[in-house]
Formats: C-alpha cells, structure tokens, sequence
C-alpha cells in the first residue's frame, strides 16, 4: 500500500486542476472522503472540484465543504481525477454521461474498499479490509505527514461512522478506535456527526420506516424481507434518500440468516440493500447475481423494473391442523 500512497502523492504533485468525485447516492463515507481530500488539496494550493451525480442529503450538510458540490463538469479540463469510494466505475453514475471518462486520458485515483471494485483507476488504493474509505485516507495523510486539522478530522470521522454504524458493526476493530481517537484529538467533531447523522429524523421517515417493518417477514429460508414501492413514498412524503439506515434495524431480527430490503425510485428501478450478521453469509455474492457487490456483510444491487406482489395459498389437511384449528365456514 505504501507503494500506492507514494504513486498517488506523485499525481496530485503533478497535477493543478482537481476532479474529486462522489458515488451516486452518496452516503458520509464517499462525501466524507471528498470534503477532507477537498480541505488538504486546497491547503496544498491546489484548484478543486467536488462532484456527486445525486444532491446529498441534508443530513449530510453540516460536513465542511459539502455546499460547494457540483453535479456536472467536463472532465477534460481537469488534470487528475480522484473517486472516493466507488465499489465499481459505474457507482459514480458520470459514466453514462462520459463514457470515456475513466480511459486514461485523464489520470485517475481510485480509493475504496469494497470487494466488487474493477480497478479502473491509473492508480488504485484499494483496500478491502479497511472499515472505510475515509481509513484508508487517513493512513495515506499519515503517511505523508499531511496536518489533520478539526474540519478534516470531522469529515474523516464522518466517513467512519457512517460504515461501521456508529461503531457498533463488526468492521470496528481496534485499528478504527485508535483512528477515532486521533482524529477525537485533532478536534473531529464527534457530537455533530451524531446528531446530524443519527439523531435527525423526520417525521417523513419516520412513517416510511414504519411501512418497511410492517412489511417485514421471516420467509421459509428464514430470511428477513420487507419492500417498500414508490407509492410508500408518496404516501409519506419522503424522498428516496430516507429509506437509507432502516435496513440495518431489519438486521437485528433474531436468529434470521440475512436481511434483503427491496424498494422502489420514481425511474422505474428496484434497489435491493443486504446485511447480515453472520460469519458464515456472504451477501456481496449475492449481491453480485443481480449485478450490485459490496462488503460480506453489507451489499446492494439496482436493476430496472418494479415491485410485484403475489399471493400464495395452499390447503392443509385437517389431520395436520392443530387441535384448537378449525377450518372457516364457507356459508
């Protein structure tokens, strides 16, 4: 990895004019990343850009820098472009826009730590043991001696509670609690990103997520599912982007082998988000049967189409009835 930092430091030595780009539906891990490298690019006299394909959402607005995100660009007036966070090329959604944007033409650095990543940058830091992306940037400032300071520190814890959910996923290690403590000491704020990031909940959402739990099961695999169809949405009045987090309370079922929520968007595609607790589950291969990818225990997919409920009813013989059952009366 050292090799990588030292490649990566070459680049952005080389390089005046600076892309750095988000994934789609951005979450504190990718803007995280971009608002601290944005923060240390700019103090090192560098001209930057930040850009996400999606608007973040408002819970993620306290982060430094975060209002001066753009959500288009051309790439070819840039000298380097860095992507935070992409578990693949297509997750910046930039590329059906530009689809020669990551040909080489203009250097890429790309920084993650998902399983599914494709390498598709020049220089690639990938690393999939690391909790989060914002890890991996931390070692890579640490490495080359670059100063943390309280906005940097925030934007980098940032990134880490939001991928180990707030410290309680099984990802946080004792690597992720020596991180957190220096950049505690560096001045991060730690009470902003937790109000902002899990103590903020509208009543939008509020009533969502009820929609999701009330449509929760147990199936015969004993796997938690639930949907929840664009309709919810409007019915609630809440954006897309509030469906975010609930999959993870889904998780805490019980004995369940995984998690799978599927919901809708206004464009007519289905998101499927996976979680699991267990050792012995891998859901970015499942994940990856429907084209997504992710971590073992944490993993999505888009297709297009729609939600489709169907009923299933059999008849049980009245001898496999249990005493106290008896069958309706039809008239």
């Amino acid at each position: 990895m050292e090799e990588k930092f030292i490649e990566a430091k070459r680049l952005i030595d080389k390089a005046q004019r600076i892309l750095l780009i988000s994934h789609k539906s951005p979450d504190g891990d990718t803007l995280g990343a971009t608002c601290a490298l944005n923060i240390v690019l700019r103090n090192m006299g560098k001209d930057t850009t930040m850009a996400c394909a999606d608007e973040p959402s408002e819970r993620f607005l306290f982060l430094p820098h975060i209002r001066r995100m753009v959500r288009d660009f051309d790439f070819r007036e840039y000298d380097l472009l860095i992507v935070s966070d992409a578990g693949a090329s297509y997750m910046t959604k930039y590329h059906e826009k530009y689809p020669d944007i990551f040909d080489g033409d203009v250097p890429v650095i790309n920084i993650d730590h998902h399983a599914s990543n494709d390498n598709f940058g020049n220089c690639n830091i990938v690393d999939i043991a690391a909790a989060s992306t914002t890890v991996i940037l931390y070692r890579f400032f640490a490495f080359h001696d670059v100063r943390v300071g309280p906005d940097t520190a925030t934007a980098l814890l940032a990134g880490i509670y939001n991928d180990t959910g707030s410290l309680m996923h099984s990802n946080t290690s004792l690597e992720v609690f020596e991180i957190c403590a220096q950049l505690t000491s560096c001045g991060g704020k730690v009470t902003q990103i937790t109000k902002n990031m899990f103590r903020a909940t509208p009543v939008s959402t509020l009533k969502l997520w009820g929609r999701v739990l009330s449509n929760a099961r147990i199936n015969d695999e004993g796997v938690t599912v639930s949907v929840v169809t664009w309709k919810d949405f409007e019915d609630c009045n809440a954006g897309s982007e509030e469906v975010s987090g609930v999959v993870d309370l889904l998780n805490s079922v019980p004995g369940s082998k995984y998690t799978c929520l599927l919901n809708e968007d206004r464009n007519g595609k289905v998101k499927g988000s996976f979680r699991t607790q267990r050792d012995d589950v891998d859901v970015a291969e499942l994940a990856a049967q429907f084209g997504g990818g992710g971590h073992k225990k944490a993993a999505g997919f888009t297709m297009p189409g729609r939600i489709h409920q169907e009923l299933h009813w059999k008849i049980v013989p009245a001898q496999e009835l249990p005493d106290n059952t008896a069958l309706p009366k039809l008239g």
